[in-house]
């Protein structure tokens, strides 16, 4: 009688999951159904074309340091995403990376001295879009927020984040200054 039992659980597996087992084989093998390259490239409509061609190679936004006058300060990247096209699958990528609050990421101990006087250089491979700076309190609150250096009025220590945006994604950037 045992026996018996033990056959017909195997039958009622089958019958309950052999239908599931189908459909999801059935679902992978028409996912893993490729179009041909030319096929892929009559696809691509003109705003799909010129997209493409905007897109770098670079898998992450570019490093930033910035120049005031002759002193150099070097910056931390904080969170981004960014689009990328990966040249060996053809396709589009997109990375999100997050980061941890800006006053936890640059030490306001290490602010470096700066004058706004002199000429404000942001050191970056391609030129962003757009930008804009933000100062940060001691309690990761935004304090102000500035499209340009030579806005900033106020003096002493602080932690400064660059958001800067481009085609491809956006980056921040974390430093510390003492603005004198």
């Amino acid at each position: 009688m045992k026996k018996l039992t033990l056959i017909q659980r195997g039958d009622n597996l089958k019958r309950t999951y052999l239908p599931s087992l189908i459909i999801i084989f059935a679902l992978v093998a028409c996912n893993n159904l490729k179009e041909s390259p030319s096929e892929q490239k009559g696809a691509l409509n003109s705003s799909d074309k010129s997209q493409e061609v905007n897109l770098t190679k670079n898998e992450k936004p570019p490093s930033l340091t910035i120049t005031f006058g002759e002193e150099i300060v070097k910056t931390r990247q904080g969170g981004y995403n960014w689009s990328y096209l990966d040249s060996t699958t053809g396709e589009i990528i997109g990375v999100e990376a997050e980061s941890i609050p800006p006053t936890k990421l640059a030490n306001i101990e290490d602010a470096v001295n700066i004058t706004l006087s002199k000429p404000v250089i942001l050191n970056l491979e391609n030129e962003p879009l757009h930008y804009e700076i933000r100062a940060y309190d001691n309690n990761d609150n935004i304090i102000a927020t500035y499209d340009d250096f030579k806005d900033i009025k106020e003096n002493g220590k602080a932690i400064y984040e660059i958001l800067a945006t481009w085609k491809e994604g956006s980056s921040t950037y974390v430093f510390a200054l003492d603005v004198q």
